[in-house]
């Protein structure tokens, strides 16, 4: 998470050789408020949101690589039966293409699982997909469980909710 997305996503661009894959735009194009970047040929193994409670140093979640689909219904048995709080999915997002699980660890971080690498990027002149506001149900989540109204709120450490 990060209070203006467009300086951290430069930042990855210029200093660390970071190419931007997806981004979403609101505010009629004024405002930058998500971006997926990589460094190599998978959709995203970064990706940055606004974060709307002002707050920096914020960390919405972290991200493992689970295999396939079918493994996220695995880890959903398992979860359940170990009292895991899971909180959307096993589902798909549009935005990147891939399979998600999100759950919430013992210590109150969010995890995502993903089941599969989304699409693939081989070509060198690749143009990033751009989402606009009007846009984002299908991006967000393409099928599965839609995600809780406060998924974009919620990040490490908790905001009091004055604040």
């Amino acid at each position: 998470m990060c209070s203006d997305v467009g300086p951290m996503r430069r930042f990855y661009q210029e200093a660390m050789g970071t190419r931007l894959r997806e981004t979403i735009i609101a505010g009629g194009g004024e405002v930058e408020v998500a971006a997926w970047m990589s460094h190599n040929n998978l959709v995203h193994d970064v990706a940055m949101m606004r974060d709307e409670s002002g707050v920096k140093g914020r960390l919405h979640h972290v991200a493992f690589w689970y295999g396939y689909p079918q493994h996220l219904s695995d880890a959903a048995d398992v979860f359940r039966e170990h009292n895991i709080q899971i909180e959307a999915g096993p589902g798909k997002h549009g935005i990147t293409q891939a399979a998600f699980l999100y759950c919430f660890e013992p210590g109150g971080n969010r995890v995502e699982l993903f089941g599969d690498a989304g699409y693939l990027i081989f070509e060198p002149d690749w143009k990033p997909v751009v989402w606009e506001e009007k846009d984002l149900e299908a991006g967000i989540i393409w099928h599965g469980s839609q995600l809780p109204q406060e998924f974009f709120m919620v990040g490490t450490p908790p905001v009091p909710a004055n604040e």
